[in-house]
């Protein structure tokens, strides 16, 4: 699902950049299906190389999806594994450069090899934000807003130039377009609460913790998730004015 994603090479602040990929990891997965292609649906790994080694395009982007489910699952735990599922998928994506699905399927697996691999994180985040910003241009309705969630997380969780990518004012930026984009996905909301919230401003962050409770997506689980924690205490209980 997305971090994303988070020091000259130690390994504390690789872990701290790494975040990035993976401060939302556990969350509670939904199905979702971009065009006959379905994003977090349960499988196997014989299931994923099957389609992957495929000629059909939609099987290659549905092995990498495949792919990518056992990896936020938890079910496969290796960097090997993250990257050789790009393989494939990069290959696609030579001969179909236009597929926002392809790309935004890419950046995810790329967060998970860094996320798996600490000492080749810092290099693997230029890739993961350029695949996730093509992802942005070409579908950004994309599991839900997916691929400016993508980035909304990375920006958030990375470390400021010049020793990464991290911007608050593009954490912020993305985050609002996935609202935009898809304003009834809780997930979206409670990112830009979460960033608002590590820019001071708490009033507007509660505001959007509050709709994260109303929309139709919401689920307790979410609020379970690390990542949430700080933005859960400075904002449950407290009455918000819209």
């Amino acid at each position: 699902m997305m971090n994303h994603l988070r020091t000259a090479f130690l390994v504390s602040g690789l872990l701290t950049l790494l975040c990035a990929c993976s401060a939302t990891s556990g969350l509670p997965l939904s199905e979702y299906d971009a065009g006959g292609v379905i994003f977090w649906k349960p499988c196997t790994r014989a299931q994923a190389e099957a389609l992957s080694g495929s000629a059909n395009g939609k099987d290659i982007l549905q092995g990498a999806a495949c792919s990518s489910w056992l990896l936020e699952s938890g079910t496969v735990s290796s960097a090997d594994y993250a990257k050789s599922s790009q393989i494939g998928l990069k290959k696609f994506l030579e001969k179909n450069p236009q597929s926002g699905p392809g790309h935004y399927l890419l950046a995810y697996l790329i967060a998970k090899e860094a996320q798996l691999a600490p000492l080749k994180g810092l290099d693997l985040v230029p890739l993961m934000e350029q695949e996730a910003l093509t992802a942005s241009k070409l579908t950004p309705e994309i599991d839900h807003g997916g691929p400016d969630r993508f980035l909304g997380e990375l920006y958030l969780q990375a470390p400021s130039s010049p020793i990464s990518i991290g911007s608050m004012d593009k954490s912020l930026e993305h985050y609002e377009r996935a609202v935009e984009v898809a304003p009834d996905f809780a997930l979206n909301h409670l990112g830009l609460a979460s960033a608002l919230l590590e820019d001071d401003e708490v009033k507007e962050a509660c505001v959007h913790y509050e709709k994260a409770l109303k929309a139709k997506s919401f689920s307790e689980q979410l609020l379970k998730v690390d990542f949430f924690k700080k933005l859960t205490k400075a904002c449950a209980g407290n009455k918000v004015n819209e």
